[in-house]
């Protein structure tokens, strides 16, 4: 990396994280102009009026842009989310077109662009607020759906007129795929939440005796599907339910339990970290739990029962699996038939819906497939979703890692841990106890009972759940003891070898569950809420950073090297100096790989993977792409279909592979978006994979033939949106005729959607390289990092 670049990085990273004040500022927006559209035509047919509104770049800057200045401790996403024009998103340069106020500038670089954050703080972000600047990505108009009626009108309308929808409810997109211009935007947030209405009988015990077998509506399909996956119940997740709702609804449900039987909790449910986060977004790009026992229990998308959408072809419909079989080596079934119906009164109240067989071909199978593990907001709006609820277990926290030796608990010296090879041990036990448990004597299952999420170098949130904590901590001493004499032989002092095995147990905290760990306890005015995090940055959060997907047997293979990495860093007089440490997502392995139906579009990347590091783009060098990818995934070399190797739920916007024409040659980050597209391997095809995503690709084209739904980053087709007067949209004033003439559905075959200082050095004109290989670590770790370990971990 020369100097210049260097510089440009380093200055760019209070931009991260906010802190910057914002001015007001006047002018006009620009864009295509829907003006002219019968919006009346719409609102008549919308449960209420009121809930379609116009917006623009000036609502942004109003309601959005105030919350980025503000310090640490009072930025959350519940005050973007909460917004009225409900276009904010979570990163604020992501309401620009490829998360950046220059996309418009088309002869610039990407290094180019990134060095020109430093001259946005200079001038206070004039361009950012200047309203006429052409790479805005903010709707002309918003509509928030109250049922699915409302979605199905707006399904209709876009249709008719040839425009295309952009769907959101968190924001947390960090490509920017949940906003889009010169669209009607479908803020799904105050959709009907069916999990947390008052009286609600969206959680169900299943019971087997009392399903009635004849379910031509699907209606029993969850419980069934639920009852052969060997769990006992399920709940209905409404379109507007972000985590904070979820999580409070399975609580409230333990606690009634527990008073009425007075036998403990009974309920435990897979989701994300963040409350702000929405499970009809994250569960469908894979869905991370590194907190809520995924690893047992597996991603997101293993999570879903049935899915309730409306489809672009103006369908409103429900499926899940109907036939499934047992699946030696996995633990759930294999599922073999999926089948859905359509309502024919989709604009009526839901008592008054009618279930049955769909007015033409739709392939089923291929939409599950697709919809789980292929991405969100472009095959359907997803209105509903049925989720598995799991035994319950109750969960332990602790931060472990060789930071934590150097913590106030153990109270070891930087040097005895970062210098000499204690540090490095630490990472070694941490591989084989995640990846290789039989090591200890313990089972994969549970091994799997522990995981920990992201965004912690040197040191990892461990959340374990039933013995998880002991066994892990147990494992620990062994180890060490196994390991003391050559490590006091390489001049590790034994008083410290005998501090670190047990320093550890003084610091776990019990709860009763995740939203225990994660709630709110301050007084402000988000008070009880499950804590949103990463809190809201300027700059998308992987803007320069590429999420790897590490296969499991590779670490393991390289387990010193691994372990050399997670333990870099440059220290004097116990202050970091260089942080070459990546974060490590340990939420992978286990249950990952094998509790899932087999008939999901989730990569075999993710199912294979051990751990996920974010790591520099300047990290996908050609040593990387000619020596250590074609290690990891040996089918590279084949030729014939690139595999993937990108965890999808936090992709970045400027992540692409390595060039098309050599994929043992990089991506040149001194090329231009246009040039990177044009000559590098895709986005798309990086976090599916060639094979993966032509299936996808079919399912797209099969359900949104004219790309109504096209958003950045997800799965396309090359059709261009046009309007169709022979729409096989049903009537939304007369939802009960539906029709349908166009083409029929005949395909062969997954969301929302660092501190550091300026070193001084003088820029230049040269956008080289470095050379630092394993050890470039992007400089994002900061406050909005490190908020994780003190939401989970430091709360008593």
């Amino acid at each position: 990396m020369s100097s210049r670049t260097h510089y440009g990085l380093i200055r760019a990273v209070p931009f991260l994280l906010g802190s910057l004040p914002l001015d007001s500022a006047d002018g006009a927006a620009v864009g295509i102009d829907l003006s002219s559209l019968p919006w009346n035509e719409l609102r008549t047919s919308l449960s209420d009026e009121n809930i379609l509104i116009e917006t623009g770049p000036e609502d942004y800057i109003d309601q959005c842009y105030p919350v980025f200045p503000l310090p640490d401790e009072d930025r959350s996403h519940y005050d973007l989310l909460n917004q009225p024009s409900g276009v904010c998103m979570n990163q604020l340069l992501c309401g620009f077109k490829g998360c950046s106020p220059v996309a418009n500038v088309t002869d610039l670089t990407i290094l180019e662009k990134w060095q020109m954050f430093e001259d946005f703080q200079k001038d206070n972000f004039a361009i950012v607020k200047d309203l006429s600047n052409p790479s805005y990505n903010i709707p002309n108009y918003v509509l928030f759906p109250k049922v699915a009626g409302d979605v199905h009108a707006a399904v209709a309308f876009a249709k008719e007129h040839g425009i295309e929808l952009s769907v959101k409810n968190s924001g947390h997109s960090y490509t920017g795929a949940s906003t889009k211009a010169d669209t009607l935007h479908l803020n799904m947030n105050q959709y009907r939440r069916y999990a947390s209405e008052p009286e609600s009988e969206a959680l169900v015990e299943c019971v087997a005796d009392q399903l009635d077998l004849d379910d031509a509506t699907l209606a029993n399909q969850p419980c069934r599907l639920v009852l052969a996956r060997n769990k006992k119940a399920t709940l209905r997740v409404g379109g507007g339910e972000n985590f904070d709702k979820v999580y409070s609804v399975v609580k409230a449900y333990n606690e009634a339990w527990n008073t009425t039987n007075e036998d403990g909790y009974k309920h435990l449910i897979v989701g994300g970290a963040a409350g702000t986060v929405s499970p009809l977004g994250w569960t469908f790009q894979g869905g991370l739990s590194g907190t809520t026992n995924g690893r047992t229990h597996g991603f997101g998308v293993d999570q879903v029962l049935q899915l309730e959408m409306v489809l672009p072809l103006g369908h409103h419909v429900r499926f899940g699996p109907t036939e499934w079989t047992e699946a030696e080596g996995f633990r759930y079934p294999r599922t073999t038939k999926v089948e859905g119906v359509c309502n024919s009164h989709p604009s009526k109240d839901e008592i008054e819906w009618v279930w049955g067989p769909c007015p033409e071909p739709i392939d089923f199978d291929g939409l599950w497939f697709a919809q789980n593990g292929g991405g969100g907001g472009t095959y359907g709006i997803v209105t509903s979703i049925y989720l598995q609820l799991h035994e319950y277990l109750p969960l332990k926290t602790f931060t472990f890692g060789s930071a934590a030796l150097v913590g106030e608990s153990c109270g070891l010296e930087w040097e005895e841990v970062f210098s000499n090879p204690l540090g490095d041990a630490v990472w070694e036990f941490v591989m084989d106890y995640f990846l290789n448990p039989s090591v200890y004597d313990v089972t994969d299952e549970m091994s799997d009972l522990c995981a920990a999420p992201a965004f912690l170098p040197l040191s990892i949130g461990v959340c374990c759940y039933g013995d998880g904590a002991k066994s892990m901590l147990s494992s620990w001493k062994i180890f060490l003891g196994s390991k003391k004499e050559t490590l006091i032989e390489q001049g590790v002092n034994s008083t410290s070898i005998e501090t670190a095995a047990t320093c550890i147990d003084e610091t776990v905290l019990s709860w009763n569950d995740y939203a225990e760990t994660n709630m709110d306890r301050s007084d402000g005015p988000h008070a009880g809420k499950a804590s949103s995090f990463p809190i809201p940055s300027y700059m998308s959060t992987t803007e320069m950073a590429v999420n790897v997907l590490l296969p499991r047997e590779w670490i393991l293979e390289n387990k010193e090297d691994m372990a050399s990495l997670l333990n870099a860093v440059t220290f004097v007089n116990g202050t970091i100096v260089s942080l070459e440490a990546p974060p490590i997502y340990l939420a992978f392995g286990g249950g990952g790989a094998v509790a899932h139906d087999q008939a999901n579009s989730l990569s075999a990347a993710h199912r294979g993977a051990g751990a996920m590091i974010f790591q520099s783009h300047w990290y996908l060098d050609e040593n990387f792409w000619g020596e250590m990818f074609p290690a990891m995934y040996p089918q590279v070399t084949s030729g014939s279909s690139f595999p993937p190797f990108v965890g999808s739920n936090h992709v970045g916007p400027n992540t692409r592979g390595p060039m098309k024409a050599d994929w043992t040659k990089p991506c040149s980050l001194d090329m231009t978006e246009e040039e990177r597209d044009t000559k590098c391997v895709s986005l798309q095809e990086v976090v599916w994979g060639t094979e993966t995503l032509a299936r996808l690709e079919e399912v797209k084209g099969a359900v949104d033939p004219h790309s109504m739904l096209n958003c950045h980053g997800c799965v396309q087709n090359t059709e261009k949106m046009e309007s169709t007067t022979a729409s096989t949209v049903p009537s939304a004033n007369v939802a009960d005729t539906t029709t349908a003439t166009d083409a029929s559905l005949d395909v062969a075959e997954s969301g929302d959607v660092a501190n550091t200082t300026d070193t001084g050095v003088t820029p230049d004109t040269d956008a080289g390289e470095p050379s630092a290989g394993w050890r470039v670590i992007i400089p994002y770790i900061g406050n909005a990092i490190l908020a994780i370990a003190s939401a989970i971990l430091s709360l008593s």
